[in-house]
């Protein structure tokens, strides 16, 4: 299996794992009870979580360039690595800044479908979270190996 269609696997892993989650709920709570329970906290999520989140993929992204044209940078390149850390984290800043837009607007209108696609996006934001934060940690450990090998 290619580099590529395990990326792919692994985000749609988390589309199905989001899936899930949102079927047992529906199994469990009728859909308005969640669209309900959504709307009075949606701007709160946005500002607690999905913007935070955002500003943080943000800045993983802009830092992850900034190491681009070091040798630290060519060397991931040279691994195969470089392109799926940065798919990583442009998937990470879309899918916080569409749960951003999203949470601002499920807070102002009132639509059950919405409010349920957004409820959706936030669990796979959620499940997403893990990934991104594993993937700084995957990066740390990356560049700590190179500093091992070329240091010595």
């Amino acid at each position: 299996m290619s580099k590529s269609q395990i990326i792919i696997w692994g985000y749609l892993a988390e589309i199905f794992l989001a899936s899930l989650v949102l079927a047992l709920l529906l199994f469990f709570y009728d859909a308005r009870q969640i669209a309900d329970f959504l709307k009075p906290l949606a701007s709160d999520i946005a500002t607690y979580f999905s913007n935070l989140m955002f500003a943080a993929s943000i800045a993983f992204l802009w830092a992850f360039y900034t190491k681009s044209d070091t040798p630290f940078g060519k060397w991931l390149y040279e691994k195969g690595a470089f392109q799926i850390y940065l798919t990583a984290y442009i998937v990470a800043l879309s899918i916080y800044a569409l749960l951003s837009l999203l949470l601002l607007v499920t807070s102002k209108v009132n639509n059950m479908l919405l409010s349920l696609f957004t409820f959706w996006v936030l669990l796979l934001g959620l499940i997403n979270a893990y990934t991104f934060f594993r993937n700084i940690i995957g990066q740390w450990l990356l560049n700590m190996e190179f500093n091992r090998r070329h240091d010595s």
